[in-house]
């Protein structure tokens, strides 16, 4: 991620963060982008719902009914977007066009390949993210006496950590390796992490800020996490590739469709 290149041998300019540059690229080379992404953050995070919830938190009991009318159609809706990213990492893994398209074709792939990335993120992003916020608050809140609303602090640090973690577990399920074995070897995860350990986490970092200002507006928060993920995907495919490049290589590149 961070290597430099010299594209240009009379000038001599030397150009930093290529790979990052070329996500950029291959999100935006495609014209309906911007389309693309506002449907898949509609449908991760309802905007009706994020912009609701808070005025009627307090009113709960007279609109409980819309509110989670609104929460099911979310989370009916939420795989169409988790599998529409798995097929940006495939295309960015073994290769292709980003990005892919929506269609009624593909809409059952995505929901069930979303249920794969869904399962795999809760044992390596959400789980270890949720051991390091309560590590965090028995030792700086609990033991130290730090006030409460100093925790999501905490949180920016632990997310810089696990996303590449998360990456590399989808990156070996599309590798062939049972979901079972994606979401809990432990182990094999951190292995492939360790050995491209800086890009990864250069990568991750740069997401992590990209989407703290992305979402400074709050009612973009759907758009810049669904854009966030499309982009990352793009530079963990190619990471994970170099770092298991001397592997054999499963049926998985083969025999995934590619919408």
């Amino acid at each position: 991620m961070h290597r430099a290149v010299d594209p240009s041998p009379v000038s001599g300019e030397r150009v930093y963060f290529s790979d990052i540059r070329a996500g950029f690229a291959k999100l935006l080379a495609d014209r309906f982008w911007f389309p693309k992404i506002f449907l898949g953050g509609f449908l991760l995070i309802n905007p009706v719902l994020l912009s609701l919830a808070p005025k009627w938190a307090g009113e709960l009991a007279q609109h409980k009914t819309l509110l989670f009318s609104l929460l099911a159609v979310n989370v009916s809706s939420f795989w169409f977007s988790l599998g529409f990213t798995y097929e940006v990492l495939r295309r960015a893994r073994f290769g292709g066009q980003q990005l892919p398209g929506w269609s009624v074709r593909v809409l059952g792939q995505y929901v069930r390949e979303g249920a794969v990335k869904f399962a795999i993120s809760l044992t390596t992003l959400l789980l270890p993210l949720l051991a390091w916020v309560a590590f965090c608050y028995g030792l700086f809140i609990r033991l130290l006496g730090l006030p409460s609303t100093l925790l999501s602090l905490f949180v920016p640090l632990g997310s810089w950590l696990v996303v590449p973690f998360c990456a590399v577990a989808c990156c070996r399920w599309l590798d062939g390796a049972p979901v079972a074995a994606c979401a809990l070897d432990y182990r094999e995860n951190l292995r492939i992490l360790w050995r491209k350990r800086g890009d990864f986490l250069i990568a991750s970092a740069f997401l992590g800020g990209l989407n703290a200002i992305l979402i400074s507006c709050f009612y973009t928060l759907p758009f810049a996490l669904f854009f966030g993920l499309c982009l990352v995907d793009t530079w963990f495919g190619p990471i994970y590739a170099s770092a298991v490049e001397n592997q054999p290589r499963s049926f998985a590149s083969t025999g995934s469709r590619t919408p």
